[in-house]
C-alpha cells in the first residue's frame, strides 16, 4: 500500500467486519461488540489509517472492583487510588464500579463477583481461597478478563496478578525483625488477618523461613487469626501478651497496628519490636513516633494505576509500558 493512504474499506478488509462497523468505530458512533472494537482499532494502527485514533472511544468500559469492606486503612487508600487513576484514564472512556463484600463469607464474596460480572466487561478482586469462589473465577475467565488484586488465588485460567511477591515480603519481615532483635533473639507473636488469603499465608511463610534458617536464636509463640477485625486484634494481642511474658517481637500481616502499638505503650512494653504492612496515613504517624518499626508497603498507588493499565490494554485502548509493583521498605527515618 506504499504511497496510498488506507481507507476505511481497507482497515474493514482487514478486520473482517464492515465499512460501517469501521466508520461507527474510528468515529465512535458506538454499538459495536468490544472485541470487534479492538480488533478494528489494532488493523487502523497497523495500516496507519490517517486519522486520530488516540481519541475518546465512545464506548465505555467497566471495570468492576470487588473489595473488603473494612475499617482497614488500606483498602480506603487502595479505593481512593483507583478512582484517581481512573480519572487520570477518563480520556479512555473507563469507569470503575466498587462491589464491596461485608463479612468475610464465601457466598458474601460470590455474591459480589456474580453482580460485577453481570454488569462489567472486567473483574478486579481482592478475595480469600475458597472452593466455590475459585470455580466461578475460573468459570468467568472464559469470558472476561479477571484480575487478581494485592492477594492472588494461582492457577485459575487466564487471570493476571496485580501485586508484590508475597512471599518475599515475608522474608523481609523475618530478616528485619531477626536483626532487630539480635543475638538475644526472643519469642515473636505472628498475626495474620486469615490464612485463607494468599498475601497472608505467603507472608506466613516466608517470615518462618528466614527465621528458621538465618535466626534460630527467634522463635514462635502460638500465632493468631484476628479475621481481619481491628477489635479482635486488640483482644487477642491483650491476651496473648498476658499469657506470655517472653514476646520480644510482633510480626502484623494484617490489621489494627494502631490498636496493638497504644496496647504496647499503655503496658510499658514498648521495648517489643513491631513490624507491619501497608503505609498508610496511620501507620506513617506510628512511624514517626516510632511506636511501629518497620513497615513493608506494596504501594496501593502503583497497584491501582497498573490494573488500570492492563485492563485498558486489555481492550487494545493503552499501548505503554506496564511496569509490576514492588514493595518497599520504611523505618522511622524515611517514612
Amino acid at each position: 500500500m506504499a504511497g496510498k493512504k488506507a481507507s476505511f474499506a481497507d482497515v474493514a478488509a482487514a478486520a473482517g467486519v464492515s465499512i460501517g462497523t469501521v466508520d461507527r468505530v474510528i468515529n465512535g458512533r458506538g454499538n459495536v461488540k468490544a472485541e470487534t472494537e479492538q480488533r478494528v482499532l489494532k488493523c487502523a494502527r497497523e495500516l496507519r489509517l490517517d486519522r486520530m485514533l488516540n481519541l475518546r472511544p465512545t464506548r465505555i468500559l467497566k471495570l468492576g472492583v470487588v473489595l473488603q469492606n473494612r475499617s482497614n486503612p488500606f483498602y480506603k487508600e487502595l479505593v481512593g487510588a483507583l478512582k484517581q487513576c481512573a480519572s487520570d484514564y477518563s480520556y479512555l472512556n473507563v469507569q470503575l464500579a466498587f462491589y464491596f463484600y461485608e463479612r468475610l463469607t464465601y457466598r458474601d464474596v460470590l455474591e459480589k463477583i456474580e453482580a460485577a460480572a453481570e454488569g462489567c466487561d472486567g473483574i478486579l478482586v481482592d478475595v480469600f481461597e475458597h472452593p466455590q469462589i475459585r470455580d466461578l473465577l475460573q468459570k468467568l475467565t472464559a469470558t472476561l478478563p479477571v484480575f487478581t488484586l494485592a492477594s492472588d488465588i494461582p492457577d485459575i485460567g487466564s487471570v493476571d496478578y496485580i501485586g508484590v511477591d508475597a512471599r518475599s515480603e515475608g522474608r523481609v519481615a523475618g530478616e528485619l525483625m531477626g536483626r532487630f532483635l539480635g543475638a538475644t533473639g526472643g519469642e515473636i507473636l505472628l498475626i495474620s488477618g486469615l490464612q485463607s488469603f494468599h498475601c497472608h499465608e505467603q507472608r506466613e511463610m516466608g517470615f518462618r523461613s528466614v527465621l528458621r534458617d538465618r535466626f534460630p536464636q527467634c522463635t514462635l509463640a502460638k500465632p493468631i487469626e484476628s479475621q481481619e477485625d481491628e477489635v479482635s486484634t486488640d483482644l487477642l494481642v491483650t491476651m496473648a501478651l498476658a499469657d506470655n511474658g517472653n514476646i520480644a517481637g510482633i510480626y502484623n500481616i494484617s490489621v489494627g497496628s494502631k490498636a496493638i502499638a497504644e496496647l504496647l505503650q499503655k503496658t510499658s512494653k514498648q521495648n517489643v519490636t513491631l513490624i507491619s504492612h501497608e503505609l498508610t496515613q496511620e501507620n506513617r504517624a506510628l512511624l514517626k513516633e516510632g511506636l511501629i518499626d518497620a513497615v513493608i508497603d506494596q504501594d496501593h498507588a502503583s497497584e491501582a494505576r497498573v490494573a488500570l493499565q492492563k485492563f485498558l490494554a486489555h481492550y487494545g485502548r493503552y499501548e505503554g509500558r506496564i511496569s509490576q509493583p514492588e514493595f518497599r521498605i520504611y523505618l522511622r527515618d524515611n517514612c
